[in-house]
């Protein structure tokens, strides 16, 4: 079952964010999850046999939720400057905060490192198709990706640039802003400005 089509599970997904943000993996717990949930801790616990599995779980739909935002901030009618920038944004924005906006944002990005490699390799494929489909796009609308070594290219530089933006940026405002301006200067550099 989908997290976005059962309201049991978005609340048990956004109660463990919130508190694994805030106290860390180590110090959160079941009951604190099905507490600030508003659920049963058994029934927490039919869903998920430990605080591990359920840091899975949450990884896997936070990958869902990126890659479907990601895919649906190009919008045809934009720019490429904009659209890079978009969906960029909508891929590591809500990364950006929790790495920044927490805590302990840091040690459950490092956590999910370890917890979860294959969603995060997921997303990094996923990411890189979706970008890679882009870049296609915009060549075929007259973009030249001859710079970036065609369309794959692009996406290698794209994503491996705006990952690496959010744990550089200090504050939402900075890390807007470098997305914006690494927008520009790919879509300058594609001859699309």
């Amino acid at each position: 079952m989908s997290s976005t089509s059962d309201p049991g599970l978005r609340r048990a997904f956004a109660a463990a964010l919130t508190l694994f943000g805030r106290h860390g993996f180590q110090r959160t717990s079941m009951a604190d999850i099905a507490r600030e949930a508003g659920i049963a801790r058994a029934t927490l616990y039919l869903r998920f046999p430990d605080k591990r599995a359920l840091f899975e779980a949450l990884a896997a739909s936070l990958v869902d939720e990126a890659l479907a935002r990601a895919e649906a901030a190009w919008l045809d009618d934009a720019s490429l400057s904009e659209n890079i920038a978009a969906t960029l944004l909508a891929k590591d924005l809500g990364f950006f905060h929790m790495l920044h906006a927490t805590p302990h944002g840091a040690e459950l990005l490092n956590l999910e490192a370890e917890l979860t490699a294959a969603h995060v390799a997921r997303l990094d494929t996923g990411f890189a198709a979706l970008l890679a489909e882009r870049g296609r796009q915009a060549a075929e609308a007259g973009a030249d990706l001859t710079a970036f070594g065609g369309a794959a290219g692009f996406a290698a530089f794209l994503a491996t640039a705006g990952s690496s933006l959010k744990h550089e940026a200090r504050t939402e405002e900075a890390f807007r802003l470098v997305v914006h301006r690494l927008a520009r200067v790919s879509a300058c550099a594609a001859g699309r400005d």
